[in-house]
């Protein structure tokens, strides 16, 4: 999986019938994780996004369960993953060029509402390209079995 084909965020688009969210930035990165030799990175970035983008919709849903008793675990969990996220995206763009560099720090990287709306949505496309990830799996060890 390490070469994706050029057509892959639409194909995930295609998959999940639904348009991503930041696909202009998901090319800068997946650029950024092709150019360090390290896609089983963005595979990791993919299941952090996954992970976060679930955390946030059981504290969206915990305001109307009163049995969720764990709100403050979640919050603490969904800050040290998107916090996860954040390291590696500043990780994975130290080396890319100044503009695409600049780009990704004012729209994930800085303290700002604007921010955390930015990493939400990434995350949810994350969460979107990790479901089609593990579909391609699922098909390339069913077509070896």
């Amino acid at each position: 999986m390490d070469n994706l084909p050029p057509d892959f965020l639409s194909e995930v688009e295609k998959y999940c019938g639904k348009v991503l969210n930041r696909k202009d930035d998901l090319l800068i990165i997946i650029e950024a994780y092709r150019n360090n030799n390290k896609f089983s990175d963005f595979e990791k970035l993919s299941f952090t996004g996954k992970y976060v983008n679930g955390l946030l919709r059981v504290l969206k849903s915990s305001v109307n369960i009163p049995e969720v008793e764990s709100v403050d675990h979640i919050k603490r969990d969904l800050s040290e993953n998107m916090e996860n996220i954040v390291s590696q995206l500043t990780e994975v763009t130290s080396n890319i060029n100044e503009k695409d560099k600049n780009y990704i720090e004012d729209n994930y990287l800085k303290l700002s509402h604007i921010s955390l709306q930015n990493l939400q949505q990434l995350a949810e496309d994350l969460d979107k390209i990790k479901k089609y990830l593990n579909h391609i799996k699922r098909d390339d060890s069913n077509k070896t079995s």
